[in-house]
């Protein structure tokens, strides 16, 4: 997409908020600095040097931490797929419907897109990336979706099909909005969305 991130999205994080490292360390403020500036620039588009002029601290403490700017992505990266996976999960019942498991996934997406914009961002912008060298997209949201939508297509509550291209589809009605939101182009929070998305998605599974 073209434009230019919106740069208010990201103001006002406290530097002392990592992902991984307990608050105030040296270490979340590192990995706070390298998330504000990869969600800005992309991963390739920053230096370990310029993480660490932006955490006011010497190239060689960087590497006390993290011994390379891959791992303190991948790091963080796994980290935010897992937090992920733990919001759909907390809030998914044993029995839960079709509809209920969509709602579940599609909070997961908006309260993290709200609560923290930056680590949304990184993890949205660079999930191809790491899925792809890894070659194993792991337990994840959309993982639960294809399985949610597979057994629903087996009790006839939706039309047979692949789940993985209706989960697929399910999820794109989320993850474009949230792109444009990213870049200026939807001004309402995502968490006030979740409603629409839901009744959006089920729609679309219903008639697929």
């Amino acid at each position: 997409m073209t434009g230019k991130l919106r740069e208010d999205l990201f103001e006002g994080a406290d530097p002392n908020i990592g992902v991984t490292a307990p608050r105030g360390t040296t270490k979340a403020r590192i990995e706070r600095a390298a998330l504000q500036l990869f969600a800005r620039h992309g991963m390739d588009g920053v230096s370990i040097k310029q993480i660490a002029e932006a955490c006011t601290i010497s190239d060689g403490a960087m590497y006390r931490h993290f011994k390379s700017k891959d791992a303190l992505a991948r790091q963080m990266f796994e980290a935010i797929h897992a937090r992920l996976l733990e919001l759909v999960a907390s809030t998914i019942k044993p029995d839960a419907s079709l509809e209920d498991t969509v709602h579940a996934v599609v909070a997961a997406y908006c309260e993290l897109a709200e609560a923290d914009p930056a680590q949304f961002t990184y993890h949205l912008t660079h999930r191809n990336y790491f899925i792809a060298a890894s070659g194993d997209g792991g337990a994840d949201p959309s993982s639960v979706m294809a399985a949610c939508v597979a057994d629903a297509m087996a009790r006839g509550e939706i039309p047979a099909g692949d789940p993985e291209l209706a989960a697929a589809m399910a999820l794109g009605l989320v993850m474009q909005p949230a792109e444009y939101r990213i870049f200026g182009r939807i001004k309402q929070p995502m968490t006030e969305l979740i409603p629409v998305f839901t009744a959006a998605i089920m729609a679309v599974l219903r008639a697929a």
